[in-house]
C-alpha cells in the first residue's frame, strides 16, 4: 500500500504546482490493467491518480467496489468496516456519485458504528471509537449530504483525543501526537463547524 500512497502524494503535489508529472509507461500500463485491490484506501489512491493521469479505467475500479458492497450496505472485504465504506464511498462520488446507492440503509450501518460517546468504532457494537472510524463516520455523512449524528457528542469525543503538545492521538485511552490524527482530528472539527 505505501508503493501507491507515495505515488498518490507525489501526483497530487505536482498537480497541484501545476508541474509535469513524470509517470514511466510501464506504470502506466499497470494503472490501466488493475482489476484488483488489496483493500478501499487504495482503490481510492488508484481512483485519484487515474483521474489526474486522464487515465481511462474508473470502470475497473467501480466495479470492483461495487462488488463488495455487503447486505448491510456498508463496504468491505467479507464484512463491512466503516473505514472501507468511507474510502468506496469517496472512490464513487469522486467517479460519479449516481453509483451511491442505498444511502438510508449505509446510513444505518453508519449508526450502528456510532459509540455512546459520539465516536465511531470500525464495525457495528464494538468498543472504543477511534479516529479514524470517526473521520470516516463523518466523511460519510457528507458524502451522502446527512446530519452528523450526534455533533457536540462527536465535538467532544474529538477534543478529548488532543495531547498537551497540541496534537491528538487515535484514542481517548492513551497515544502520541500523529500528524494523522491530528489532521483527522482537525478534518472531523471543521467538518462539524468547530473550527
Amino acid at each position: 500500500m505505501y508503493a501507491i500512497q507515495g505515488v498518490f502524494y507525489r501526483v497530487n503535489i505536482l498537480n497541484l504546482f501545476n508541474e509535469e508529472i513524470p509517470v514511466p509507461a510501464s506504470y502506466i500500463n499497470k494503472l490501466k490493467s488493475k482489476t484488483e485491490f488489496a483493500n478501499f484506501e487504495v482503490a481510492y489512491y488508484h481512483t485519484i491518480i487515474s483521474h489526474i493521469l486522464n487515465l481511462d479505467n474508473l470502470a475497473n475500479v467501480t466495479s470492483w467496489i461495487l462488488s463488495h458492497q455487503n447486505k448491510d450496505a456498508g463496504f468491505g472485504l467479507g464484512r463491512s468496516d466503516i473505514v472501507s465504506t468511507g474510502y468506496a464511498l469517496e472512490s464513487l462520488n469522486f467517479i460519479d456519485s449516481s453509483l451511491i446507492k442505498r444511502d438510508n440503509k449505509i446510513m444505518k450501518f453508519v449508526q450502528n458504528c456510532l459509540a455512546v460517546d459520539g465516536g465511531f468504532t470500525f464495525i457495528p457494537d464494538i468498543y472504543p471509537p477511534y479516529i479514524e472510524p470517526t473521520w470516516a463516520g463523518i466523511k460519510i455523512c457528507e458524502i451522502l449530504n446527512k446530519n452528523p449524528l450526534q455533533i457536540d457528542k462527536t465535538v467532544q469525543f474529538v477534543l478529548n483525543l488532543q495531547n498537551n503538545n497540541g496534537g491528538f492521538r487515535r484514542s481517548k485511552y492513551m497515544g502520541i501526537s500523529e500528524l494523522e490524527y491530528t489532521f483527522k482530528s482537525l478534518s472531523v472539527l471543521k467538518s462539524l463547524n468547530y473550527v
